[in-house]
Parts: C-alpha cells; structure tokens; sequence
C-alpha cells in the first residue's frame, strides 16, 4: 500500500517539471486520486487528507477543462473567413 503513496509523489515531482499547466494539472490529478486511494486505505482512513484531495481534484479538473475548452480552435463562418 506504500508504493501509492510514493507512486503519488512521484507524479508530484513530475508535475512540477513540466511546462504545459494542463499537463501539470492532469498528473496532479492523477496523484491526488493515488493519494486519496492510500490516505482511505489506512486502517484509521485519513480523513482530512481525503477532503482536501478531493478540493484540490475538484478545482485541478475544473481548471483542466477551462483549459482544454480554451485550446479548441477556433471556428469560421464563410463569411468570417472572407474577412
């Protein structure tokens, strides 16, 4: 059950050596679900661990989708593209 731990902090470590933010976020997401997976498997689940993970889930995902709605390209009417 370790290894999810370290597993989770290794993708931190990763997070933060990368220059596209989404990528970050995504890996960070994918920590946070990791260590949220070890903090409940505890014998005594970590409970305040779990509310926090899931906060920082919940805004990592929201902001992921903010920013892959943002890098849709954009799309022309005939007449917008004749201007």
């Amino acid at each position: 059950m370790a290894y999810l731990l370290h597993v989770a902090n290794v993708l931190y470590l990763l997070s933060y050596l990368v220059k596209d933010i989404l990528w970050l976020r995504l890996l960070t997401v994918v920590a946070g679900v990791l260590l949220m997976t070890w903090a409940f498997l505890q014998p005594q689940p970590v409970w305040a661990s779990l509310a926090w993970n899931a906060l920082f889930l919940a805004i990592n995902l929201y902001q992921s989708w903010l920013l892959i709605l943002e890098r849709r390209p954009v799309r022309l009417s005939e007449r917008e593209t004749l201007l």
